[in-house]
């Protein structure tokens, strides 16, 4: 059987997230994990994506890691380090990872698995936050559950933090840069769904998420989602998301529209899937009610950006500061 070689890409934009340190500190649980892989060294190679970082640090993550390559990101931007990290890539499979995820032993074994099958395109793996803190516990929920599977082993979504592709579709579809940092993984996945792809879901494919909002704020995490989310409609120039037409004629109108839908799906979501989620029946509501208050942040920020911005597609790339 002929495997494809793998590149996993890890981009380092999550270091804004935490307290500035040194570059090999901020990589080392996650490339520790990847050393732990039980797919053999042979099959996959390593790339970490950095922008602005001094050339000492970079020599002593090499030194450290020394299976490590270093791509350099045109811009600092969570998305143009992804795109810079498939397109340096020798593999076939595109693994991406963040540098504040830990990825179980087995995980790349796992996420690339579905790739045996010549009509997958992508797979989405399993991700929660680190720990058994209270904050970790209720948290993973409202920020990664939206990823589960369908009686065909489908997948409802993926985060870019843990999912593979085969390089060609990553750079048939690259992700859109004009997009600060959160959701351009749902509007690649809807691009994805629109041109026939097939998205696989592999639960067995594990990482362990950084508390990203130890240091930002849960506040600000969410905010900054809704606050994206404009620009994410905005961008969107062949309308794949159902809710960017109407967006683009009401503006915040329709985020307040979107508002209650979004909570039934969630709500339905946690009913219909809370054994695949990790969660007890007992504790539904609780996560329910996580819910409702994180997606009203989230449209707090959606508002503030149609007030800065408007809703008007976006022309160019220039045109979104």
């Amino acid at each position: 059987m002929n495997r494809p070689y793998i590149s996993i890409v890890i981009d380092t934009i999550t270091r804004d997230d935490y307290g500035a340190r040194p570059l090999v500190d901020d990589l080392h649980a996650t490339l520790d994990g990847v050393a732990r892989q039980i797919l053999p060294r042979e099959r996959f190679e390593t790339i970490v994506v950095v922008d602005n970082v001094r050339d000492a640090e970079l020599e002593e993550v090499v030194r450290r890691y020394p299976f490590v390559s270093i791509v350099r990101s045109p811009q600092h931007s969570y998305f143009a380090g992804k795109n810079a990290g498939a397109r340096a890539a020798r593999g076939e499979i595109v693994a991406l990872l963040d540098s504040d995820c830990e990825p179980a032993p087995e995980w790349l074994s796992m996420l690339t698995a579905p790739f045996a099958d010549a009509s997958v395109s992508a797979v989405a793996g399993y991700t929660r936050y680190a720990g058994t803190s209270f904050l970790a516990w209720t948290f993973a929920i409202p920020d990664f559950s939206i990823v589960v599977g369908n009686k065909f082993g489908e997948a409802s979504a993926f985060h870019l933090n843990n999912s593979a592709f085969r390089r060609e579709t990553l750079l048939a579809h690259p992700l859109d840069a004009r997009i600060p940092r959160d959701g351009g993984c749902v509007l690649l996945c809807h691009e994805l769904r629109a041109a026939g792809a097939r998205i696989m879901y592999a639960p067995q494919a594990r990482v362990s998420h950084g508390l990203d909002f130890a240091q930002r704020g849960l506040l600000k995490k969410h905010f900054n989602r809704g606050f994206d989310g404009v620009a994410v409609y905005r961008v969107d120039e062949h309308a794949v998301l159902r809710g960017t037409r109407l967006f683009r004629r009401f503006g915040a109108l329709a985020l307040v529209a979107f508002f209650p839908r979004r909570i039934v799906t969630d709500w339905l979501r946690l009913i219909r899937n809370y054994k695949q989620i990790g969660i007890s029946p007992a504790t539904i509501p609780f996560f329910a009610a996580v819910g409702v208050a994180t997606r009203f942040i989230s449209l707090v920020g959606g508002l503030t950006a149609v007030r800065r911005f408007g809703h008007a597609p976006v022309a160019t790339p220039a045109s979104w500061r």
